[in-house]
């Protein structure tokens, strides 16, 4: 099952994910677009945050199942709503990545299948995708690792609670985890950052949907053959990647 984070209490800039941001279409509204043509089961895990009732109304227009949960125990929100929905295998998407690449995703569900508990792609350095700022790819979980992790947590552990997987990739010794290296465009660039998190970073994404759409370019080759023609897009991230530690 494929698991969409959202929330709409941003500190930064709330209600990112509905504004309008091309061809009047939000954020989630394209990565909806796309989740739908893989035919798997999705679902949109929000929080019981009144401020989320928002995300809830947009679900039900749209037909998309959605659960609510903890807001700042994002862990137990994932093992809540997998167990609801009896899903073994999960693929976790951060709503905030416009340009969220999903051909890997069926591949990634293989994997755990076959019983990886944690599965991601990374840089030269082995470093996971979630933790640079590239904001393009998913990453593969199985429930039977989530419920582990919480266990070996203490109750005052937030960091780990908060950030979901965390404490998986980073205890190797104690779960079966499968980096694979990030494709040749884009392992060694430490300089591009295509997630949202200021109204800069939203005009920034902007403009470059509508570049990627002229160009049909929305490949990471593509993305990444723009935003190196049109360094201004370089300069916006690398202030970015400066400005949010990761």
């Amino acid at each position: 099952m494929i698991i969409v984070q959202a929330r709409l209490s941003s500190a930064r800039l709330p209600g990112k994910i509905l504004k309008p941001f091309f061809n009047g279409k939000s954020i989630l509204d394209l990565q909806f677009e796309a989740l739908k043509a893989l035919k798997l089961p999705f679902v949109l895990a929000t929080t019981t945050n009144k401020a989320d009732d928002l995300l809830v109304e947009w679900a039900q227009k749209n037909e998309v199942q959605f659960f609510r949960g903890s807001e700042h125990n994002v862990l137990q929100r994932f093992i809540d709503c997998a167990e609801q929905h009896d899903a073994e295998f999960l693929i976790r998407i951060c709503s905030d990545n416009p340009f969220i690449q999903t051909t890997d995703i069926t591949g990634f569900l293989q994997k755990l299948k076959a019983g990886v508990d944690y599965v991601s792609f990374s840089d030269y350095e082995g470093v996971p995708a979630i933790r640079k700022h590239w904001g393009l790819f998913v990453e593969g979980v199985s429930l039977k690792a989530l419920k582990k992790a919480d266990a070996l947590l203490e109750d005052d552990e937030s960091f780990y609670r908060e950030h979901v997987t965390n404490f998986i990739y980073g205890h190797a010794d104690k779960f079966d985890v499968e980096l694979i290296p990030a494709v040749a465009e884009i392992i060694h660039r430490n300089d591009l950052r295509f997630t949202i998190d200021t109204e800069q970073d939203f005009n920034n994404m902007q403009n470059l949907a509508t570049l990627v759409s002229q160009k049909e370019a929305s490949s990471i080759k593509g993305l990444v053959d723009i935003v190196d023609a049109h360094q201004h897009f370089l300069k916006e991230m690398k202030e970015g990647i400066a400005k949010f530690n990761k």
